[in-house]
C-alpha cells in the first residue's frame, strides 16, 4: 500500500510533457491573434479600396449638382454616382443603390448618395448638414474573415464615406469660346465702367483680342486674356490685364436648346400697357413702344423674331423667366428699363437670356440705372453691346461671343447664387469637401 502512495505521488509531481500541452494551447491563441493581424490587414486595402471608389462617387455626382437644379439625388447624379462605383471596379446591384440615409441591405455591397449630407446627423458633426450644394457617399460592403474564425469573427462590414462639392469657377465674364469667334476682338472697351465681383475671361485668340480706351474703368479679381492687347490700352484696372493665358472650353456648352412649339402669336406682337403676357412660342417677336409696361409671367418664352424694348418702356420678368431665342435678339434702347430674372429651379435654372449658340445677331443692353439682369447672358456667337446701363442683379454672368462696352455704361456683376440652389450654372468641375 505504502508503494502505491509512493508511485501516485511522483506520478503527480512529474511534470515531463506540460511545456507541451502550454505550447500547443498558445500556439493556438498565437495563431488566432497572427489570423486576425492578417484579416485586418485585409481589411485595411478593402478599405482602402472603398475610399477611392466613394471619393470618385462623391466628385462625378458633385459635377451634376447643376444639373439637379436644386433636387436632390436627380438621376443624372445616382447615375454619374454609379458609373464611377463600375469605373473603380464596383457593381452596386440596383437594389442597393440608396438614397437620403436609406437603410439597406447587411450582406450585399451598397451605395448611399446623400444631397445633402446626413450620415452624421446634425451641422455639428458635419458643417455641411443637409446642404443641397455637397453630396455624401457612402459605401459599405460586408467582409468574410479567414484567420479570426478561429477567434468566432465570421465577417465584419467596411464602409467608407466621401464629401464633394462643385467648385466655384474664378470668372462669370467670358468671351470668344467658340472656334468661330476667337479671331475676332473679343472686347471693344470703349469707356464705362465694368465692377465684376469675379474674373473676365477674354477667349479670343487675336491680337487684338482686347481693345480699350482710356476712360475705360475695369474692376475685377482677375483679367485674363488668351490673345493681345491693342496698342490703344488705356483705361485704369484693378487687376491689370494678363495676356497669353491659356484658352478655355465653354463653360455653359453642356445646355441643350429647349423644345419649342407651335405659335403663340406668328406675327410681331404689340402688347398693350399693363399687360401680362403668358409663356409660349412669339414667333414673330414682341415690340414694346410708347410707354408700355409689359409683365411676363413665370416660364420660357420662345422668340422667333426680335424683341424690342423702347425708351420709356420696361420689360419686367421677376417672377423667373428664360428668354430662348432661336432667331433674332433682344434690344433694350436708351431710356428703356429691365427687371428680368432668371428661374431658380429646373433644366434652366440660372439662365435669363439663352440665344441660339448659331445666331449671330447682335444684342443691345441699355437701360437706367435700377435695370436688373439676373442669370445668365448666353449667346455664345453674338456681340452683346452696353450703351449707358446700370444692373442692380445679385448675379449675372456673361458668356457671348463678343462685348462692345460705350462711355456712360455702369455694368455690375455680382456673384450672389445663393436663390439658386444647386449653385452657380457655371461648371468649374468638383472638389472633395471630406
Amino acid at each position: 500500500m505504502k508503494d502505491i502512495r509512493v508511485r501516485l505521488k511522483r506520478i503527480l509531481q512529474d511534470e515531463s510533457g506540460q511545456a507541451v500541452v502550454l505550447a500547443a494551447a498558445g500556439m493556438v491563441v498565437i495563431l488566432g491573434f497572427a489570423g486576425l493581424a492578417l484579416d485586418i490587414g485585409q481589411m485595411r486595402y478593402e478599405k482602402r479600396q472603398l475610399q477611392a471608389a466613394a471619393d470618385a462617387a462623391a466628385l462625378s455626382a458633385a459635377l451634376e449638382i447643376s444639373a439637379c437644379s436644386g433636387t436632390s439625388d436627380c438621376s443624372a447624379m445616382m447615375t454619374a454616382a454609379e458609373q464611377a462605383m463600375t469605373e473603380n471596379g464596383l457593381t452596386v446591384s440596383g437594389g442597393n443603390v440608396l438614397e437620403q440615409c436609406a437603410s439597406g441591405s447587411t450582406t450585399a455591397l451598397t451605395l448611399t448618395v446623400n444631397n445633402g449630407p446626413c450620415a452624421l446627423g446634425s451641422t455639428s458633426s458635419d458643417p455641411n448638414y443637409g446642404s443641397k450644394s455637397y453630396v455624401e457617399v457612402v459605401v459599405a460592403e460586408p467582409q468574410n474573415t479567414f484567420f479570426a474564425r478561429v477567434l468566432g469573427i465570421n465577417a465584419k462590414t467596411i464602409s467608407a464615406r466621401s464629401e464633394a462639392t462643385q467648385g466655384n469657377s474664378q470668372f462669370c465674364f467670358y468671351t470668344s469660346t467658340l472656334p468661330s469667334t476667337q479671331s475676332q476682338t473679343g472686347m471693344l472697351l470703349n469707356g464705362g465702367t465694368i465692377n465684376a465681383s469675379c474674373g473676365i475671361m477674354d477667349d479670343s485668340s487675336s491680337g487684338y483680342a482686347l481693345s480699350t480706351d482710356s476712360g475705360v474703368n475695369v474692376t475685377s479679381t482677375v483679367f485674363d486674356v488668351n490673345g493681345g492687347w491693342s496698342p490703344d490700352n488705356g483705361g485704369t484696372y484693378s487687376s491689370t490685364p494678363k495676356l497669353g493665358v491659356a484658352q478655355v472650353s465653354d463653360p455653359l456648352s453642356y445646355l441643350s436648346p429647349p423644345t419649342v412649339g407651335g405659335c403663340l402669336y406668328s406675327g410681331n406682337y404689340l402688347p398693350s400697357n399693363g399687360q401680362i403676357l403668358n409663356p409660349g412660342n412669339y414667333c414673330g417677336g414682341i415690340n414694346l413702344n410708347n410707354g408700355v409696361s409689359v409683365t411676363l409671367s413665370a416660364g420660357n418664352y420662345y422668340f422667333g423674331g426680335p424683341v424690342n424694348v423702347g425708351t420709356g418702356d420696361t420689360l419686367t420678368g421677376s417672377a423667373g423667366v428664360l428668354l430662348y431665342f432661336y432667331s433674332g435678339s433682344l434690344t433694350m434702347n436708351s431710356g428703356s428699363k429691365a427687371n428680368l430674372v432668371a428661374q431658380t429651379t429646373g433644366p434652366y435654372a440660372g439662365i435669363l437670356i439663352y440665344q441660339n449658340p448659331s445666331d449671330s445677331s447682335s444684342i443691345i443692353l441699355d437701360g437706367n440705372t435700377t435695370s436688373k439682369w439676373e442669370g445668365a447672358i448666353y449667346a455664345v456667337d453674338a456681340n452683346l453691346t452696353f450703351n449707358s446701363t446700370g444692373n442692380a442683379a445679385a448675379y449675372t454672368i456673361i458668356d457671348v461671343g463678343s462685348l462692345t462696352l460705350n462711355s456712360g455704361s455702369d455694368l455690375v456683376l455680382n456673384t450672389n447664387y445663393s436663390s439658386l440652389g444647386g449653385g452657380s450654372p457655371l461648371k468649374a468641375g468638383a472638389m472633395l469637401a471630406e
